[in-house]
C-alpha cells in the first residue's frame, strides 16, 4: 500500500511510504502537495490538522512576534483544510485527518523510519504519518 503523509504549511512537509518504508520526504508548497497527491491517485492519504486554538508564545520578545505566530498558525490550519475539502471531492480516495502527534529529533526520526537524509521537521511529521499509517477509517 502507498501513503503520503501531509504537513500542511507554508513549508509543507511530504512523504511517501510503500509498505511501511519511506520512499520519499521533501519539503514543497500547498501547489506541490495537490500535484503530489494527484501523480499518486491511488495511494492513501494522511494529513495533519493543527487543532491548537491558543497560540504559545513563550520567548516571543514582542507583540509583533506574538501576532505573526498567530498568523502562520491560522495559514496552516487554513490550507489544512482546503486540502481536507479538495481530497473530500475524490470519493475514490481514502485519506484520515490526524491531530499532530508532537515534535520528533532528526535522531529519533532515523531510529524510528530508517531515513539516513537530512530532513526539517515539516518533513519529519510527514515522515511520521506515512510511516507509521495502519489503517484507514471506514
Amino acid at each position: 500500500m502507498k501513503v503520503i503523509g501531509v504537513d500542511p504549511g507554508r513549508h509543507t512537509g511530504i512523504a511517501l511510504s510503500v509498505d511501511g518504508k519511506l520512499t520519499e520526504v521533501f519539503e514543497t508548497d500547498f501547489w506541490g502537495a495537490i500535484q503530489m497527491i494527484d501523480s499518486f491517485s491511488y495511494a492513501a492519504v494522511v494529513v495533519e490538522l493543527p487543532v491548537s486554538k491558543h497560540v504559545w508564545h513563550n520567548g516571543a520578545s514582542t507583540k509583533g512576534a506574538i501576532q505573526r505566530t498567530g498568523v502562520n498558525v491560522g495559514s496552516c490550519i487554513r490550507e489544512a483544510e482546503l486540502l481536507i475539502a479538495y481530497l473530500s471531492n475524490d470519493k475514490d480516495r481514502q485519506f484520515i485527518v490526524q491531530k499532530p502527534a508532537g515534535k520528533m529529533n532528526s535522531a529519533a526520526f532515523k531510529v524510528l523510519t530508517g531515513w539516513e537524509k537530512q530532513t526539517n521537521q515539516h518533513m519529519r511529521d510527514a515522515g511520521v504519518m506515512a510511516h507509521t499509517y495502519r489503517h484507514l477509517s471506514p
